[in-house]
């Protein structure tokens, strides 16, 4: 049985805040799910897998690649706490999924494979609920970076990833962060070099 003392804080306070579920209810809730260890590299999902498994990341990072028609890892987008892993479509209706999810850092995942998933929502219409909303949300946010993938600039999104995910730039490899943005490691460094003295200039100019 998972403690709910050894859940994150932010996965708590999105069942409390966004589920409005009591710790009865996320002790309940809890008990579906297993804890499982991913090493460093470990992959939770790799492509041509049909997706039985998905998970809340508790602790560590993952992130979400595709590899291209030329053997490159293309990075669609990184996996911290509170954050979901798997693929949607491919555990929903039982297809072969086209991306690999791989730790970046050991981590700990709550895992629920499909059946307990389902039995969860029939038990929990309110679980129910609340995994379709947030279902909803990361689908839009996937459609907003999609959209800023493809027609943004390097700089936009390295601008939007600083805002809406700042740890990354502490716990990822210059190199994952570089791919995600579409450009190579040493254009990344002109790029941070370029901002870093823009604000630098503004801050004087204040």
């Amino acid at each position: 049985m998972i403690s709910i003392d050894h859940i994150h804080p932010g996965i708590l306070h999105s069942l409390r805040e966004t589920g409005m579920f009591n710790d009865r209810e996320i002790e309940q809730c809890l008990g579906y799910f297993e804890k499982k260890i991913f090493k460093k590299k470990q992959n939770f999902l790799t492509a041509g897998e049909i997706c039985n498994t998905k998970g809340i990341v508790n602790k560590g990072c993952f992130r979400r690649f595709i590899t291209d028609d030329h053997g490159k890892e293309v990075i669609l987008n990184f996996a911290l706490e509170d954050w979901w892993i798997g693929d949607l479509d491919s555990f929903n209706n039982h297809k072969p999924t086209e991306y690999n999810v791989q730790a970046l850092e050991d981590s700990e995942v709550l895992c629920i494979v499909r059946e307990k998933h389902n039995a969860l929502c029939e038990a929990m219409p309110k679980y129910r609920t609340f995994h379709e909303e947030k279902t909803k949300r990361s689908h839009y946010a996937s459609l907003k970076r999609l959209t800023t993938a493809q027609s943004g600039s390097p700089e936009e999104k390295y601008l939007l990833l600083m805002k809406q995910q700042p740890q990354l730039f502490q716990r990822v490899p210059m190199h994952f962060i570089a791919s995600y943005l579409g450009i190579e490691p040493e254009s990344l460094s002109r790029l941070r070099k370029r901002l870093n003295e823009k604000e630098k200039n503004l801050n004087q100019s204040q």
